[in-house]
């Protein structure tokens, strides 16, 4: 069957690179292929849309259209690129069922290996491959009538979901210049005492000062927490890796549903770049994809600021009334609420939201909850206590100076992510009333200032609020 012909084609491009980065990656297809009705797992109609409900979809948003089969019927094709230096890995993803519908020139690999060094991806065996993506990216491009955004899926911790991920975001960031397009970045951050990998530490202290000088939006998980979320919450005694993936790619899913279905209160990429009983939900230690405490009360004697949201987006699907999501929006961050002091009063309105009438394909009522919060400094500074005890002891540094990385490079790279650790506490710090009566004239116009920087984040070319990054937030 036809997609219908809907108006909105803003298209975003889907980059997945390395062992896990593919993983989580393919789960996603797996998830808008059942949510789209686009059958994967039928030789005879592989590729083929067959709605079974009355939800219009704007399949161009992730797909392509591919050529049509004997009985005229059109083929969709993941708007994808497989990047990895594993070619083996990139076969386990190719030969299931699902893999049949990749573009197999979008897939892009040697087998020269990383050996889990971000040095060697980056600069000894990734430029070529950079180079291929790029060309890749190009023809892409061409085919679509308005690109909104290029996604990124990948791990921090390897060699190859660091450095080459890192080359790649910097080669697009130069090619796009200009251009209003949004990078995102969905990065697994590394979990404490759960990795025999000796060199984590430095390749993701490299991988994250990629993210922060090149992506818009970085959204993290880390296997810990996914795993908790499936034994708390959940209640699975041992879950598998494909389950962690799966949670990975239903919040990846549930942040892009405003795009790919019509509904009120619709989001695009820009607006999601403004605003990043279920209520309570959205709020739990226990549904939460990084293990950080986002409702940390602070602790004056330990020196630990309490953890504030800064900004967040909620994303609805199903049959939500406007007037219920506003209600419950409400509730969570208005005065003397119980998450009231978690939400600073100098930033008005702190949670946007958009409805998706289409509820996902295995759950009816839903809600992705997306918040730039002052906790993660504590996953960054974990992972530069990782990085000091390596470096303290000269642990390994030799295998990246021997790919041509640079002392100073990792020493750097370790500094600026201190460097937004740092701007987060200094958020988190901000007292609750905007302007004292105690504050200097100074003070007050430096306070005004960061309000208006708050206030000015409407997509339009206005700075924006960078909290340590040159171009987005965590």
């Amino acid at each position: 069957m036809e997609a219908p012909e809907l108006t909105s084609k803003q298209e975003i491009i889907n980059i997945q690179i390395g062992k896990a980065g593919n993983a989580m990656a393919h789960e996603f297809w797996r998830d808008l292929c059942d949510e789209h009705d686009i059958h994967w797992n039928s030789e005879d109609t592989k590729g083929q849309y067959h709605p079974q409900d009355d939800f219009p979809d704007h399949l161009h948003v992730f797909f392509n259209e591919g050529s049509r089969g004997r009985d005229n019927a059109m083929r969709w094709v993941p708007r994808s690129i497989l990047m990895d230096l594993n070619m083996a890995d990139l076969s386990a993803i190719t030969q299931d069922p699902l893999g049949d519908l990749y573009r197999p020139e979008n897939i892009i690999g040697n087998d020269e290996g990383s050996g889990n060094c971000y040095a060697k991806a980056y600069h000894t065996d990734g430029p070529e491959l950079a180079d291929q993506c790029l060309e890749m990216v190009r023809k892409e491009i061409e085919r679509c009538n308005c690109l909104q955004g290029i996604q990124f899926v990948h791990s921090v911790s390897g060699g190859t979901g660091s450095g080459l991920t890192g080359l790649v975001m910097r080669v697009l960031r130069d090619y796009l210049d200009g251009d209003k397009v949004i990078m995102q970045n969905f990065s697994l951050l590394p979990s404490k005492g759960q990795s025999d990998m000796l060199v984590e530490p430095y390749n993701a202290s490299l991988s994250l000062a990629d993210i922060i000088n090149y992506s818009d939006q970085c959204f993290v998980f880390d296997n810990s927490a996914l795993t908790d979320i499936c034994q708390k919450s959940l209640r699975m005694d041992v879950p598998k890796m494909a389950k962690l993936n799966n949670i990975i790619a239903l919040c990846m899913s549930g942040i892009s549903s405003g795009l790919r279905f019509t509904g009120r209160l619709n989001v695009d990429l820009r607006k999601l770049h403004v605003n990043l009983d279920l209520a309570q939900q959205m709020m739990s230690k226990e549904n939460i994809t990084c293990k950080v405490d986002p409702q940390h009360p602070g602790s004056q004697q330990e020196g630990v600021p309490m953890a504030r949201f800064l900004a967040s987006w909620a994303a609805w699907r199903g049959k939500w009334q406007t007037s219920d999501v506003d209600q419950i929006i409400h509730d969570i961050w208005k005065e003397r609420s119980r998450y009231d002091k978690f939400f600073p009063d100098w930033i008005p309105n702190p949670i946007g939201s958009n409805i998706c009438e289409a509820p996902h394909c295995d759950v009816k009522d839903s809600v992705v909850f997306v918040t730039n919060n002052t906790a993660v400094a504590n996953k960054l500074k974990e992972v530069r206590q990782s990085w000091d005890l390596m470096y303290k002891a000269q642990s390994y540094i030799h295998v990246f100076t021997n790919e041509g990385l640079d002392r100073d490079e990792l020493k750097s790279s370790a500094d600026n992510m201190l460097d937004v650790a740092d701007e987060y506490d200094h958020f988190a710090l901000h007292p609750d009333k905007i302007l004292g009566f105690n504050d200097s004239p100074h003070e007050q116009a430096e306070i005004e200032q960061e309000l208006l920087r708050f206030q000015n984040m409407d997509g339009s070319d206005k700075e924006v609020m960078r909290l340590g990054s040159r171009r987005g937030a965590y």
